[in-house]
């Protein structure tokens, strides 16, 4: 190489330097700088305490446009009553997600999926497996596809495939829950953004399943036709439960499937303590956050979960005192699709094969810290304010509010009330949930 070569090579290597320099100096400027966008209430005129109710058979209510199913007995009897109620909209939504999506868009193969849920059934309590027997006797669906729908979730989440670009979309959910210093009346509230897809139509077989069982406490699941488990719901003694992706690589399929838990820990947890030792103690597949609120004390916990191992975190936690990145708030717990506590950290970078700390530097650029930080700051600036209807401004404001928000709930479970939005679905094409009517229940 000549002189004048060098030189070109030396200029080209200083600009390089010089033009990270300043990309990482607009990320820490942008970093340093971050102010949530103002709440939006432009949707709160559609807030409601009352819901059109009409009767549609033995087991099957409809409740402005959302069927609510209520079943009760034995976990035989309660799954023929929710399969005979809801005949056709299992079927479809099996078709329209199971197959239609899981399957043709997202290529799972049902003997992989199959395989998968094999690997997972010996964890499944067997009450549930005669509930979905029963769902399936009174459907006329065949048990091993209602196996396959709860336990897609764990499916594609598994393994590296993760980062397919055919495989399952990118994960926005939001969880928090206010009490005390935040609320009208110290309440406590639960909001919660599942974000998943709303392009296959599933939504138009959401409802919410509630169950009467001889055995354990009556919840209701904010779910989908067939499914006796979820990601979304309350019990009668004020538990509430929302769960977010957050992927590490600790990862196993030999445990339990995420819909079984929630349901588990609504059917059997009266206390906040139940739900600590149900979580701490259960076999997990992959990486999720969990939040867990508890209307009568009122209390939560975020629990972050890999195969490895589970933490726990309380409100006002000194565990998530880590500025500028986290911080512990009183009377509050929020968590969206990263992890906070270290240990879990560095499994969820080495699950993307990230470098630790580059990702911690550009963790408050990306969309998952903004939502924590929004909803953090959001609260923080409303002492005293937050009700039913502030919190779903919360919910609705970008970036908690995106646009693949499958449904968004607001539980009050001291009240034993709560507003369940779903997807809209029109010509092919899905809408958020949070652009659509909340329907009261209590």
């Amino acid at each position: 190489m000549n002189l004048r070569g060098g030189a070109i090579v030396l200029a080209a290597l200083v600009s390089l330097v010089l033009a990270l320099a300043a990309a990482a100096k607009a990320l820490l400027v942008q970093a340093t700088s971050f102010t949530p966008p103002p709440l939006r209430t432009d949707l709160l005129r559609d807030y409601r305490e009352r819901a059109s109710i009409a009767r549609l058979d033995a087991y099957t209510w409809k409740a402005d446009n959302l069927a609510v199913v209520v079943a009760r007995g034995s976990p035989r009897e309660m799954g023929r009553q929710y399969g005979a109620a809801l005949r056709d909209p299992i079927r479809k939504g099996i078709q329209l997600y199971l197959i239609g999506k899981v399957v043709r868009d997202w290529n799972y193969p049902l003997d992989y999926q199959r395989r998968c849920a094999s690997a997972m059934r010996h964890h499944i309590p067997a009450e549930y497996i005669e509930e979905l027997e029963g769902v399936a006797e009174g459907s006329g669906v065949d048990f091993d596809m209602l196996l396959l729908m709860h336990t897609h979730a764990d499916t594609v989440h598994y393994g590296h495939s993760w980062g397919r670009r055919d495989a399952a979309p990118g994960k926005d959910c939001t969880n928090f829950a206010v009490w005390g210093r935040w609320t009208t009346h110290g309440q406590l509230i639960h909001g919660r953004n599942l974000d998943w897809t709303v392009s296959t139509g599933v939504q138009t077989c959401a409802c919410v399943y509630v169950g009467l069982p001889r055995q354990g406490v009556p919840f209701a699941l904010v779910t989908y036709a067939g499914c006796i488990g979820g990601v979304t719901g309350m019990n009668a003694e004020g538990i509430t439960f929302g769960e977010m992706t957050s992927s590490s690589s600790a990862e196993t399929l030999d445990g339990m499937p995420l819909f079984f838990l929630c349901r588990q820990l609504l059917q059997y947890c009266r206390r906040i303590e139940d739900a600590e030792r149900m979580v701490a103690t259960y076999p997990p597949t992959t990486g999720w956050n969990f939040l867990v609120a508890d209307g009568k004390v009122p209390t939560a916990r975020a629990f972050e979960v890999d195969a490895k191992s589970v933490e726990i975190f309380g409100p006002a936690d000194p565990a998530e005192n880590d500025p500028p990145l986290h911080w512990p708030m009183q009377d509050c717990v929020r968590r969206t699709n990263h992890f906070v506590g270290r240990e879990h950290q560095l499994r969820q970078c080495e699950r993307y094969h990230f470098n630790y700390r580059l990702a911690r530097s550009v963790l408050r650029s990306i969309d998952t810290w903004r939502r924590y930080a929004s909803v953090s700051h959001w609260i923080a600036a409303n002492p005293g304010k937050l009700d039913a209807r502030e919190a779903r401004a919360l919910l609705q404001t970008a970036p908690v509010g995106g646009d693949g928000t499958l449904h968004s709930v607001v539980m009050e479970p001291a009240a034993q009330r709560m507003w369940v939005a779903n997807a809209s679905f029109q010509g092919g094409k899905g809408g958020p949930a949070w652009k659509e009517h909340y329907v009261y229940l209590d």
